[in-house]
């Protein structure tokens, strides 16, 4: 009988390891100190701290090969994580200056926007020598790419427009106008609507990729990145000179509450799994923690300094 309950224990203690081990991690860039936070969701404890390239900026994550790529803008180069020993195990140069950075939905292709050299590359994770790359407008900065990876969306911040660029031939379909100088860009889950966040116009361009139409939402100061709930319902945006995180109601297209959170409020990602959503600043060295439903700041996690996680900074380990 006490066999069989030491027996009993060590598989619910194995099945609780599992769990936590495949909890979701959220992967901060700290800018300022060359390295990255690894934060365990949802019980918010730094897992590691993992030296990168000079001035990591983007994050791109992949559940499918248990990795993370990282922007490294001023070492011109893109650190490439192994998410299970949470250590750098290859460094892809680039060349130019590396933002923005995005995974094909079968982690075969790495999109990276060069900000100086205003060009995209696509690089193959296989083999990253394997690589393509397409002219773009001025200083490509937020990158994202369609749920079924036939179009890459590039918002370049000296042109005021959106990119729509077919991935097969890396041939530009289209260019959409949107606010002065739009920066983090994201997909609506529905996968019916691009969201850009203009800087300079503080504003939020939402557009529809059906009809490529245009409505555009007033949000705090000097906004920076965007994140939308699974429902497509409301919109998220740091104000980086408000500190506060705008609420966009979708359907009635306007702004219904701001969220005081850290200072310096820019990369921002919305967890599923725990209703929450992450916030990382540049200036309080911290990621804040908002509770979706009650739009309530709840926390906040000391990181390291100047966080920007800028991109899809979430790893949905528990999928994998």
């Amino acid at each position: 009988m006490k066999h069989s309950i030491r027996i009993l224990s060590s598989l619910l203690l194995l099945v609780a390891f599992s769990v936590i081990a495949r909890a979701d991690e959220a992967y901060i860039t700290n800018q300022g100190e060359n390295t990255v936070s690894v934060l365990g969701l949802p019980d918010h404890r730094i897992i590691a701290t993992i030296a990168v390239g000079k001035s990591p900026v983007g994050v791109a994550t992949s559940a499918a090969l248990s990795r993370v790529y990282i922007s490294n803008v001023d070492s011109q180069s893109v650190s490439v994580i192994d998410a299970e020993k949470y250590e750098v195990i290859d460094t892809i140069d680039i060349g130019g200056s590396p933002v923005g950075i995005a995974l094909s939905p079968d982690s075969q292709t790495l999109y990276v926007a060069d900000w100086n050299d205003n060009r995209v590359l696509a690089i193959d994770t296989a083999d990253p020598n394997q690589r393509r790359e397409v002219s773009i407008g001025k200083a490509p900065a937020g990158i994202t790419v369609s749920p079924d990876g036939s179009k890459l969306y590039v918002a370049n911040r000296d042109s005021n427009d959106l990119a729509i660029i077919d991935t097969q031939s890396l041939q530009i379909l289209q260019r959409v106008a949107t606010g002065e100088h739009p920066f983090g860009i994201t997909l609506g889950p529905d996968g019916k609507q691009i969201l850009a966040v203009n800087v300079y116009a503080n504003s939020l361009s939402v557009i529809d990729l059906e009809t490529l139409e245009t409505r555009t939402i007033p949000v705090g100061e000097h906004p920076y990145c965007v994140t939308v709930s699974p429902d497509s319902r409301y919109a998220y945006v740091t104000n980086t000179q408000a500190d506060t995180v705008s609420v966009i109601d979708l359907e009635q297209n306007k702004e219904t509450a701001r969220i005081s959170v850290g200072g310096f409020p820019e990369g921002i990602n919305y967890d599923a799994a725990t209703n929450r959503i992450y916030v990382a600043n540049w200036f309080d060295n911290s990621v804040s923690v908002i509770d979706a439903s009650s739009h309530q700041h709840i926390q906040d996690v000391p990181t390291g300094k100047q966080s920007r996680a800028f991109g899809q900074f979430i790893l949905h380990k528990a999928s994998h």
